[in-house]
């Protein structure tokens, strides 16, 4: 091989361990920008990892000692054995003849076992996915589940498992007759995973909609019912976008000059307790999805918070939302009082 050949074949094996050395700089940056399990991060809109919401708080675990006193459920089927004696009843007459009469036996009725207490649970979740076409996953059939980079940690108790069938079932029954059958029907599942708690301690839920098949996982160790609703209204939202869903006036209802992701505590009702404050808390500040989430979990509350009061900034985000699901879903309507609304039409 001449020299001037050698010269250009070296130039091309250079060329060409240059474009590779910048491939595999793009797709690390790429990972970078894909893998973002960062507290207070949400991502949404990237096509290779889109919608993946994780809710964290800055608050310990709390768990109420009310929910940790976790008794299995009283039997209801236990027999009592009731003993009928028989009494002997002895005629004596003139002859000293003693007649016995023979005591009538007990009938002997057959006892139903009561049911366990993982009976009993799978019972309540079946009656759950029946009724509302929602999947519920709990105990082994979470084992390794991982989402966000962030990996889980199941649920022992059956006690505890049946205290949370219980309140979601009772939570599911404050939205409208066919609300979820209706998502449903559009293509968008829901299953929801019950675990005890992440590997990041501070995460209280994941939504995962990457897909249709839209998976939410909830750490019961914190306060299950604002969880649950909270993630929700990530579920719902996915669905109203779907169907038209727009809230291009949403950052007028913001403080002139506020940008989400900067963090301002004297915008935040939690931090300030000032009814007037523009977020329910530091949280909501994260992103305009974050925000709604954050004030729709409020508007479900038992109590209402003094920001929901009617002419306040966070009442006015909360009649917004109201409006948009009237226009969006079919099982809701605009002349009925719906549950999230009893605070923003009083």
């Amino acid at each position: 091989m001449t020299k001037e050949r050698q010269i250009t074949l070296a130039k091309v094996l250079l060329s060409f361990s240059l474009v590779l050395i910048l491939l595999g700089v793009a797709l690390n940056l790429e990972s970078q920008a894909l893998v973002s399990p960062i507290t207070n991060t949400h991502v949404i809109g990237q096509a290779e990892n889109s919608d993946i919401n994780i809710t964290t708080t800055d608050k310990p675990v709390t768990v109420t000692e009310e929910e940790q006193e976790t008794t299995a459920p009283e039997n209801s089927n236990t027999g009592t054995n009731n003993t009928n004696s028989g009494t002997q009843n002895t005629n004596t007459n003139t002859n000293t003849n003693t007649n016995t009469e023979t005591p009538a036996q007990p009938s002997q009725t057959p006892q139903t076992p009561s049911p366990s207490i993982e009976e009993v649970n799978n019972s309540l979740r079946k009656s759950i996915e029946t009724s509302y076409g929602i999947t519920v996953r709990y105990g082994v059939e979470t084992n390794g589940y991982t989402v966000a980079g962030l990996s889980t940690v199941r649920l022992t108790d059956s006690n505890r498992i049946n205290q949370l069938l219980n309140e979601l079932n009772n939570n599911l029954a404050l939205y409208p007759s066919g609300f979820f059958d209706e998502t449903k029907q559009a293509g968008y599942t829901l299953t929801i995973y019950l675990i005890k708690q992440y590997s990041q301690q501070n995460v209280t839920g994941i939504t995962d909609s990457t897909t249709p098949n839209i998976l939410i996982s909830l750490a019961t160790d914190y306060s299950f019912t604002e969880s649950l609703h909270h993630e929700i209204y990530h579920y719902i939202e996915k669905y109203m976008y779907a169907k038209g869903a727009n809230y291009t006036t949403w950052n007028t209802l913001n403080p002139i000059g506020f940008n989400y992701g900067e963090t301002n505590n004297t915008y935040s009702y939690v931090s300030t307790g000032n009814i007037n404050a523009s977020f329910v808390n530091t949280y909501a500040q994260t992103d305009q999805y974050e925000d709604r989430a954050s004030t729709f979990e409020y508007m479900m509350d038992d109590t209402e918070a003094g920001c929901l009061q009617t002419g306040t900034p966070i009442w006015k985000k909360a009649k917004y939302i109201s409006e948009q699901i009237d226009a969006v879903f079919q099982t809701v309507s605009p002349n009925v009082l719906e549950y999230w609304e009893r605070y923003v039409y009083n």
